[in-house]
């Protein structure tokens, strides 16, 4: 059997003791993702049982895209303008089925094996630490192994194998192991401690607050120790571990980092403790005032009052960590602040201040969340966007304004384009419908953000109004495509065009089917995303048409699996599309080879198959989710 060391371990376990260290220090920014969660504009968390329902049902035989497009539309926090939802994907909505990964059921009973019958230290330690992995990616019960883990751990010679079965049985929730892993963290460094302290404070193992507590006074141990000591004190809520915390928090002589944990610990456990000894550290330096915060940070009326004053800090760190912990335990009582937070020169004081605005929304609040899709960093305008799209949502009363100033942006200065492009996406998520006009100047802009953005609003309300602007731009872009001076530079025209030509065969422009035509060639210029809406736009002009010529066509696009050059996969995902829409019955053998041959992750099969269903054939299974082995151990059965 092939075997190398398992040497890599250690570097892996360094590398968590450095991230815990960074976020220790990161003081400002530790809350920024855990206070936003709630700001997501999502899809229906439902969705992928939806779609499972609509893919097991026959489709619409009356099924024709037009008009505006009006359901749901997820865009990432980070939105970006090269991948925002089409309409040719979105009608029909089929999505990829899951993929599922699993594990070779030899390999428990393997590594089991191994740990128990094989006498080499090196293939024990790895055999200890494969079932960690097992564990921890909660991949297959270990439990039939606990019994020959526990005993290595109380047992073997080597303190590595020791160590490896005490992670194991960490990831897999072994309680009845605390006692052999509170007696082996005696033992331990901090890289190993990383996987046994939270352990312990997890199952609350009430054994371990003394040797956490006599952490606490010994002035030799790391700040990660101390950090962890002082974590799983909290977890006890161990309110005799007041006096050592009081101890770490005052000695100065301590590293910060001992210190800010244990003021953490301190107000979380005995909160009226914190706000006594907070007096010492409100006037202090920049580093005793964020001391402060901490110790402040406790639903305790005066701790809030003082917490409160902390949040006009000069210092952007205090002020920032302030904020946060205001907004965390009391959103209400930064109202009086709001105005200068949404102002604040710190970017995380201004997020915090969006979140506000979200709470308490107000005609004015929704002005201020506005002018904030404009600001300079970019986390900022993502949060103010999401938040102004859900204060919509959820307050119809203020829904107009906030797409009537997303309209007014639009065709403001052309210069600020982070504003401008923020807006558009709103307009999206909120159906303005009625600004297509203003989008036609920004297919010219200088900003790719802002060209192709645009255009993707115009394909989701297509407006007869600026038809003649969508066929300039088309004719515009295909001329720079063909020319070599420009046609290096212009990577995202390509996109921008898609979402023109998508506009195009929801207009049912029929009389650029010759412009359209170029696209079923694989040399022809302008990126998949181009081609592939060429062949959407192509089967809505002839929508019901199998005999347009156009059937051909399209089979070969499908068909084209094969060679050294095969037809790229959205072209013949969308040639798929385009025979159902066609009613293209003819179409029916080419379609069921696609969907015997053809690849789940590209949605061919399951577009074939709305196509069987629209010309009327019987609909196969939908394509079920697909399993992959999950690899990279270095034990294998034999024969793997």
């Amino acid at each position: 059997m092939p075997y190398r060391p398992f040497r890599f371990i250690h570097q892996c376990l360094s590398l968590r003791l450095s991230l815990l260290l960074f976020f220790t220090l990161s003081l400002a920014s530790s809350r920024v993702q855990a206070v936003g969660q709630d700001d997501v504009v999502s899809a229906d968390p439902q969705q992928a049982v939806l779609q499972s329902k609509i893919q097991s049902e026959q489709p619409d035989p009356n099924f024709s895209p037009q008009g505006p497009y009006l359901g749901l539309l997820e865009i990432s926090h980070i939105a970006r303008f090269y991948k925002l939802p089409m309409r040719m994907h979105l009608e029909p909505h089929l999505i990829p089925p899951a993929d599922r990964e699993e594990l070779d059921a030899r390999y428990v009973p393997l590594f089991e094996r191994t740990l128990r019958d094989i006498d080499d230290v090196e293939l024990q330690e790895t055999a200890a630490l494969s079932l960690a992995r097992v564990a921890e990616g909660k991949m297959q019960s270990i439990e039939t192994a606990t019994e020959i883990l526990l005993e290595q751990l109380k047992t073997h010679k080597s303190r590595r194998v020791r160590f490896a079965c005490a992670r194991t049985l960490a990831n897999s929730d072994s309680t009845s192991s605390a006692a052999a892993l509170l007696a082996l963290d005696a033992e331990t460094d901090d890289a190993e401690r990383l996987w046994i302290d939270p352990a312990l404070a997890r199952w609350k193992y009430a054994p371990a607050s003394d040797v956490w507590k006599k952490r606490l006074a010994d002035d030799s141990q790391t700040a990660v120790a101390v950090s962890l000591a002082c974590e799983g004190l909290v977890a006890l809520n161990d309110s005799q571990a007041a006096e050592p915390l009081r101890t770490v928090l005052n000695n100065r002589r301590l590293m910060y980092e001992k210190r800010y944990a244990a003021a953490k610990a301190l107000c979380a456990i005995v909160p009226e403790t914190a706000f006594e000894e907070s007096g010492k550290f409100v006037t202090g330096k920049v580093s005793e005032r964020i001391l402060a915060v901490q110790l402040l940070s406790s639903e305790h009326s005066e701790s809030l009052a003082k917490l409160f004053t902390l949040c006009a800090d000069t210092s952007d760190g205090v002020a920032s960590a302030a904020w946060q912990e205001m907004f965390r335990l009391n959103p209400d009582g930064l109202l009086p602040v709001l105005d200068s937070g949404r102002n604040h020169r710190d970017a995380i004081i201004r997020m915090t201040a969006a979140r506000v605005m979200r709470k308490f929304p107000t005609p004015e609040r929704a002005i201020w969340l506005h002018e904030q899709l404009s600001d300079k960093h970019l986390e900022v305008r993502n949060v103010a966007r999401e938040i102004s799209v859900l204060v919509a949502q959820e307050e119809p009363t203020l829904r107009d304004s906030i797409v009537a100033m997303a309209g007014d942006r639009i065709a403001a200065d052309p210069e600020n384009w982070q504003g401008i492009e923020q807006a558009l996406l709103l307009l999206g998520q909120l159906h303005g419908a009625q600004f297509s006009d203003r989008c036609v100047p920004l297919l010219a802009h200088p900003r790719n953000e802002v060209l192709v953005t645009a255009a993707w609003l115009i394909h989701l309300f297509p407006d007869a109004a600026v038809e003649p602007a969508v066929r300039q731009y088309l004719t515009r872009n295909d001329g720079m495509f063909k020319d070599p001076a420009t046609a290096p530079a212009d990577a995202y025209l390509g996109q921008q065009s898609a979402y023109l030509i998508q506009y195009a065969g929801l207009m049912r422009l029929k009389d650029l089917q010759p412009f359209l035509e170029p696209n079923f060639k694989k040399s022809e210029l302008g990126g998949n995303e181009k081609r592939s809406a060429a062949m959407w736009a192509m089967a809505l002009l002839h929508e019901k048409d199998p005999a347009s010529g156009l059937t051909k066509s399209f089979l070969d696009r499908l068909a084209d699996r094969g060679g050294l050059m095969p037809e790229q996969e959205p072209v013949r995902r969308m040639s798929a599309v385009a025979l159902g829409i066609l009613r293209a019955e003819s179409a029916a053998p080419g379609l069921i080879e696609a969907y015997k041959l053809d690849s789940t992750a590209a949605v061919i099969p399951d577009s074939a198959r709305w196509s069987l269903g629209m010309i009327g054939e019987t609909m196969p299974e939908p394509a079920r989710e697909t399993s992959r082995h999950i690899g990279g151990w270095k034990l294998n059965p034999i024969g793997d």
